[in-house]
């Protein structure tokens, strides 16, 4: 029984300390990532929403010319890419 409490006692924190990291962005569907991108962008100045479209931007067109014969396999390597990162790591990426 105290190993299923301790384990409850895990658990719970560590859905605390997540809950209180950066946003992320959703790309499961459209209506999430856009509200995920509002959500992640609603904090930052102007010039921090500028770095971060410039970022996406540069990191959609890397994706779309790997592959650019495949517009569908283009549109999920993008989802795959930028679900699930924070700004500052979409930004990380972008300077790869």
């Amino acid at each position: 029984m105290k190993k299923i409490i301790y384990l409850f006692i895990a658990v719970s924190f560590s859905f605390i300390l997540t809950a209180c990291g950066e946003p992320t962005i959703d790309a499961s569907s459209e209506e999430a990532m856009k509200a995920s991108m509002e959500e992640v962008t609603k904090d930052m100045t102007e010039a921090e929403k500028a770095q971060f479209g410039t970022a996406i931007m540069a990191v959609m067109m890397k994706i779309a010319m790997e592959n650019m014969s495949d517009e569908e396999k283009a549109e999920e390597a993008m989802k795959e890419a930028l679900d699930g990162k924070t700004a500052d790591e979409i930004i990380e990426m972008s300077k790869q």
